[in-house]
């Protein structure tokens, strides 16, 4: 072999080498910008459990990172101006300059799990256009998307969100299981319906006192379900849910009073309760309510003065 062969070779080793040794990169051999990497942290971490409460979303396509983002922001104005709630308020009390306080805090912090609960968590999720955000106690997720809806139909002209389409509230998260979703209905749906095993247990004046406060309410029931295959099939929710309410609530499909709203996700399940204006605010779907709004004002642009009737004089109204 020649000289010049065995260069050839030797060199062409040393690229064979390099080569798999970038492989056996942590990245899997892809290199991330920093916006990059921003962009999978404002996706958020952890997962949903059972116990959890939170807020879906539904986003536009591609759009997660930036759907994430704007709903956060907005999320925290709002806790602020319905609730008076600044989000990270106290976190930064101590004096900067007193370095031994914020180790102290830091180590609190890790000991007390509770410390740490945010307002608003966002959670990663391997499944495109759905968005989940773990509320914090402070904030009442049926009741803070209502106000939220609700503001939008009452300032028109007034976007916030660009890339998010429905908020669903829930009260909360259990397993997705058949019994997981019975212990959920039993403690969603008491503060809203009578329910059928009162009526097998022993009364007490707590509970007598509870019921009469409780109207007999219509209701429907909306299941949603994403990567979840078995056991809790639509019909099986259906059934589990309206068998655990008193028969005095009827069931009414077009104009219910309440609206039972069930999300099933992969292991876990959520459920909230939600009022007559559901459907009348576009189900919570924010981007509908702008297009109501747009379509509103579009439609009274166009619409010509009505016209007098010819017989009335011009001093006289028609």
């Amino acid at each position: 072999m020649t000289d010049s062969n065995k260069r050839k070779e030797i060199s062409g080793g040393d690229r064979d080498e390099r080569g798999s040794k970038r492989s056996k990169g942590g990245s899997g051999g892809k290199w991330q910008t920093p916006h990059q990497k921003a962009k999978i942290a404002s996706r958020g971490s952890g997962k949903i459990e059972p116990g959890d409460v939170g807020i879906w979303a539904t986003c536009a396509k591609n759009m997660e990172g930036r759907a994430t983002e704007e709903l956060k922001v907005m999320f925290e104005e709002c806790a602020e101006r319905f609730y008076g709630i600044k989000p990270g308020s106290g976190e930064d009390a101590e004096d900067e300059d007193d370095i031994e306080a914020s180790i102290q805090k830091e180590l609190a912090a890790l000991d007390n799990k509770s410390s740490t609960t945010k307002l608003f968590s966002p959670v990663h999720l391997e499944i495109p256009c759905v968005l989940f955000f773990k509320t914090g106690p402070a904030i009442e997720p049926v009741d803070f998307v209502h106000r939220i809806c609700k503001e939008v139909v009452e300032k028109p002209g007034v976007r916030r969100m660009k890339y998010v389409n429905r908020l669903t509230p829930m009260t909360l998260m259990a397993k997705a299981t058949e019994k997981g979703l019975q212990d959920l209905g039993s403690t969603v749906l008491h503060k809203h319906f009578h329910m059928a095993a009162d009526a097998t247990e022993e009364p007490t004046s707590a509970k007598e006192k509870d019921s009469e406060d409780i109207p007999n309410s219509s209701y429907a029931i909306r299941p949603t379900t994403r990567a979840h295959t078995a056991p809790l099939k639509r019909d099986l929710v259906i059934k589990s849910i309206a068998d655990s309410i008193s028969n005095v609530h009827k069931v009414q499909l077009t104009t219910p009073d309440k609206v039972i709203l069930v999300e099933i996700f992969q292991s876990v399940c959520g459920m909230s309760v939600v009022g007559s204006d559901w459907e009348a605010l576009k189900r919570f779907n924010l981007a509908e309510l702008y297009h109501k709004d747009k379509v509103s004002k579009a439609t009274a642009a166009a619409e010509p003065e009505e016209a007098k009737p010819q017989s009335a004089k011009k001093d006289e109204a028609p």
